[in-house]
């Protein structure tokens, strides 16, 4: 027997990815309840979700926009303990209906699993958004595996992977409040971005496995909010999330870094992103205020980075 999901989306201005994101829900496999928390859009977001007729969809309005990371903390208190699978999405993204169902059994049949990374496809069918996320050898910067190129074999195995991508991510409930904090699983003061390599690497440390399952698919439309154009889609955001890319980046390897493995790498990690924010602080000056005004934050976790338990960079999945 299916576990039932919960499934939790977080909406900020989205009224034209809803009603994709619902009806896919709607007409999937195991889907218990949808709460779809709306950070406090300026646009018809709340409305396209009234428009839902289905009972198992509840929407939480906040008056203020709490990013992503704590959207996700409000909805997973909402749905409590009904469910047994937690699953987190963003509304430009489309599952198909055996998506979830595969992702919960997957979790049924292994105890030790806490997270499924599903396959994420881009719009055209062909190429790849994401398998799982790892981390880039040399830089420690997050790789969406597969990102961009088209399906290939190496993809379609159930390898273990440090993070789900935060478009579609999968857990089992009991293992996010094992690893929760005050307000949640996922780290609030993030606002959005890293914040699934974040919670991911926190289940990993805490002795748990996620597995990528190329099995259970879905569709993410990516680089959503950015601006059209060329070049990285930091660069295409307001300087504000650009910002937190940035400090985010350190909040967690400060966090969850062996020390072993965090000394010895400074140099290279200060010199790579040094020449990363010099390049995007030529191209928008604004960026320098706004990781200024993020940096206490990084201040504040070096400081009371402890003694946690923490696994070697040899012991996590690449």
């Amino acid at each position: 027997m299916t576990a039932t999901v919960g499934v939790v989306v977080v909406s900020f201005d989205s009224a034209p990815d809803l009603p994709a994101c619902l009806t896919a829900l709607m007409a999937a496999d195991a889907v218990a309840r949808v709460v779809v928390v709306d950070n406090a859009s300026t646009d018809p977001s709340c409305e396209v979700v009234r428009g839902f007729s289905d009972d198992r969809i509840e929407l939480l309005s906040l008056g203020t926009n709490t990013g992503f990371a704590g959207g996700c903390n409000r909805g997973f208190a909402a749905l409590g303990d009904d469910v047994d699978v937690v699953a987190f999405i963003n509304p430009d993204v489309a599952v198909t209906p055996e998506c979830l169902a595969v992702a919960a059994e997957a979790l049924a049949a292994d105890p030790a699993l806490a997270g499924v990374a599903p396959r994420l496809m881009r719009a055209d069918g062909e190429t790849v958004d994401s398998v799982g996320q790892v981390l880039k050898p040399a830089t420690l910067e997050v790789h969406d595996r597969g990102y961009g190129r088209p399906l290939g074999p190496d993809l379609m195995e159930p390898v273990p992977v440090l993070a789900a991508c935060g478009a579609l991510a999968v857990f089992r409930r009991t293992a996010l409040d094992e690893v929760a904090g005050p307000h949640g699983p996922w780290a609030e003061e993030f606002f959005c971005f890293w914040e699934d390599l974040e919670l991911g690497w926190r289940l990993v440390n805490a002795g748990h496995r996620i597995s990528a399952r190329p099995d259970a698919v879905a569709t993410h439309g990516r680089g959503a909010g950015a601006a059209d154009g060329r070049g990285p889609l930091r660069w295409r955001r307001p300087v504000e999330l650009e910002a937190c890319v940035v400090s985010n980046r350190w909040l967690t390897l400060i966090r969850h870094l062996h020390t072993l493995d965090l000394v010895p790498r400074l140099p290279v990690l200060l010199s790579w992103d040094l020449a990363l924010a010099t390049v995007s602080a030529a191209r928008r000056p604004g960026l320098v205020a706004a990781i200024a005004r993020r940096w206490p934050l990084v201040i504040g976790e070096w400081r009371a980075r402890g003694d946690r338990p923490r696994r070697r960079l040899r012991q996590l999945p690449w």
